[in-house]
């Protein structure tokens, strides 16, 4: 089985705290304790899709890594809210080609989806906050907004007050951006609010959505009819994964809207009951290299892919194309994933343009890759839950006390399509291992040649 990151490792360790002792009477008593705080985690990531090392080998990424001892919120939570607001501040510039017509913004739309209470949505949001705060403090001031209702609204947040409808027939209302920034980020931390009133009859928020993912000019054509310019619009949205699955219908994502978005399946990550305090220096530090980064994204314009990583984008786009037929047979998966592609471009662009470099290399389009194949787990782990594990489970512990081998679970179960189906069978039987439904055991030949792994069923799965 292949090693975890050590970022996915330290997900499950609990770090001592720092005036802990290293003998004494406490140790016993914190050790007890430590092991029952791990186990929570575990219980409460258990749901999570495997995160691949690919996903922080990034700027951004080791952003992420580098702030995550500090925090209990989700590595990759800080992530897309950093790539997220990154890419709003960078501004409409900066942009890349899809199909050879299709001029696409460097915009990323996360809905960050976990639980209440161990989701720490909120906490990744202000951890990433804390570094922009530092890298672009007038844009976190004056271009992050809340309180999406209708497509109205929305273009109104772009109109100036000599254009005859800025402030909705009420002259002399003040803009809400700054004056000539077409640059609006939407910070929504009840997501669940705002999709119900997209379903509301006669709500214009979900085209206008829709027109503002592509970049441009927005328009309302009704009695407040009103049209914004060179609109550059970021979404950052939090929801529970039982809100979300509640209230997303195939009519929903049939009209397209929420394909544009990504969505990211997150947990607590660790307990600090006794956090350190946070390195200030290691903040202004991210905080000046993202700012200087972001300026140098601003002047750049169309973004390609480097010539000796087109091969590598040849294969990403063949498995991201077929993600609407990818085996699951389910519509509303389908739809929720099937704008990947141009998803994955625009992921890779804003790494290479906080790289500096007009030239999207073979490492950005691996690390994009690997945070769209999360996007997508996350859409099966919230449509479908615990389906694949559940389904692999059960398939083990019908074999009974002799379990089963790894050739029988890759070809047996899976007949050798695990990866078509965007299934990571070692993560699977890692889950079920570390939350005690399944042992594993090495057998080695005696004539000697490679060993055989076997997966069998706890007692308390074979009695049930």
């Amino acid at each position: 089985m292949s090693t975890p990151h050590p970022a996915t490792r330290r997900l499950h360790a609990v770090p001592p705290p720092a005036d802990q002792p290293e003998h004494g009477p406490a140790t016993a008593a914190t050790d007890q304790t430590d092991r029952a705080m791990a186990a929570q985690v575990a219980r409460v990531r258990d749901w999570l899709p495997p995160t691949a090392p690919a996903v922080f080998d990034t700027f951004l990424g080791q952003v992420a890594l580098h702030v995550d001892r500090f925090t209990e919120a989700d590595p990759v939570n800080v992530l897309v809210t950093l790539l997220a607001a990154a890419a709003t501040a960078i501004g409409p510039g900066p942009h890349v080609v899809v199909g050879g017509f299709e001029r696409h913004p460097l915009l990323t739309w996360p809905i960050v989806i976990g639980r209440t209470g161990t989701g720490r949505k909120g906490t990744g949001y202000n951890v990433a906050k804390a570094v922009l705060s530092h890298a672009i403090p007038d844009f976190v001031t004056g271009n992050i907004k809340s309180g999406l209702s209708s497509g109205e609204g929305l273009a109104a947040v772009f109109a100036t007050d000599d254009d005859g409808g800025g402030g909705g027939g009420k002259p002399g209302r003040a803009r809400l951006l700054p004056a000539g920034d077409v640059r609006l980020l939407a910070y929504e931390p009840e997501w669940a609010s705002v999709m119900a009133r997209m379903k509301r009859e006669g709500n214009t928020l979900s085209a206008t959505l829709r027109a503002a993912w592509e970049g441009g000019d927005l328009s309302t054509l009704n009695v407040a009819a009103r049209t914004a310019r060179d609109t550059h619009i970021g979404i950052i949205a939090h929801i529970t994964p039982q809100e979300f699955a509640a209230k997303v219908s195939a009519t929903d994502l049939a009209g397209g809207t929420y394909n544009r978005f990504l969505p990211i399946a997150v947990a607590q990550s660790k307990f600090l009951p006794t956090p350190s305090p946070v390195d200030d220096t290691l903040i202004l530090h991210f905080g000046a290299a993202l700012n200087d980064r972001i300026g140098h994204a601003t002047r750049l314009d169309r973004i390609t892919i480097a010539p000796d990583a087109t091969d590598h984008w040849r294969q990403f786009y063949l498995e991201f194309a077929g993600t609407d037929s990818d085996g699951d047979g389910n519509p509303v998966l389908a739809q929720f994933t099937s704008r990947a592609v141009p998803n994955t471009l625009r992921i890779a662009a804003t790494y290479a343009a906080l790289d500096r470099t007009p030239h999207i290399t073979t490492q950005h389009l691996a690390a994009a890759a690997a945070l769209t194949r999360y996007s997508i787990n996350s859409a099966r782990a919230v449509l479908h839950p615990d389906n694949a594990l559940a389904a692999l489970l059960a398939y083990i512990t019908a074999a009974g006390p002799q379990g089963r081998t790894k050739r029988d679970i890759t070809t047996g179960h899976y007949q050798g399509n695990a990866k078509r189906r965007h299934i990571d069978p070692d993560a699977l039987l890692a889950r079920l291992i570390d939350t005690g439904r399944v042992t594993h055991t090495t057998h080695r030949r005696p004539e000697g040649g490679r060993p055989t792994d076997t997966y069998t069923a706890t007692p308390a799965n074979l009695t049930n």
